[in-house]
């Protein structure tokens, strides 16, 4: 398994880049988000666009970056993944978005704990109440790589990740009540805690 922080979005409703947001502690958010799945004992790597590269790379060591691979056809959080996916084929990716500065190392780990109870999945992903949380899910290799059979014949019509969840027919873990705290995205300045 290797770790994705997805920092490759364009940020619109924030108005600056997300991932390179500073945290209480100094570090930027895409840096926080990488450190968080390191700490899961795994491989990471941040998901960048090819835009974002140069800005990154005061914080980041290259060989730490994806980029998005420009001839998959897919947009949004899909194209990073799958990118990613063509990377490491044969690794299953655990993704979190570096816009969930709360997320707590345990909740990571406890994923990762549902994914080897539930091992017939292609996919795993938390629930928080009725809400579905796509950017802290762990991707099989097996599905992504029909995700990616799918995009190359342009039978994938609805890219976003719920619709790859539901093509991957997920296992679901519901968020605790004490831990929902730590699935807050922050997409706008006054999300920011």
């Amino acid at each position: 398994m290797i770790g994705l922080v997805m920092a490759g979005g364009k940020s619109l409703r924030m108005g600056s880049d997300k991932g390179l947001l500073p945290t209480k502690s100094g570090e930027i958010w895409a840096t926080s988000a990488w450190n968080k799945l390191n700490s899961c004992g795994i491989r990471s790597f941040v998901g960048l666009n090819s835009v974002q590269a140069s800005g990154y790379s005061a914080h980041i060591s290259p060989e730490n970056i994806l980029l998005d691979l420009p001839e998959i056809n897919a947009a949004g959080p899909i194209q990073g993944i799958l990118s990613a996916h063509l990377s490491y084929p044969k690794e299953d990716i655990l993704v979190l978005a570096c816009d969930m500065p709360d997320m707590e190392i345990s909740c990571l780990k406890e994923l990762m704990e549902f994914q080897k109870i539930n091992p017939e999945s292609l996919a795993w992903v938390y629930q928080n109440g009725v809400q579905i949380e796509p950017m802290c899910a762990i991707y099989s290799a097996q599905g992504l790589t029909k995700i990616l059979e799918l995009v190359e014949k342009n039978e994938l019509s609805k890219t976003s990740l719920i619709s790859v969840l539901t093509r991957l027919q997920a296992a679901i873990k519901p968020v605790s009540e004490e831990n929902a705290k730590y699935f807050l995205n922050c997409n706008s300045p006054e999300e920011i805690s």
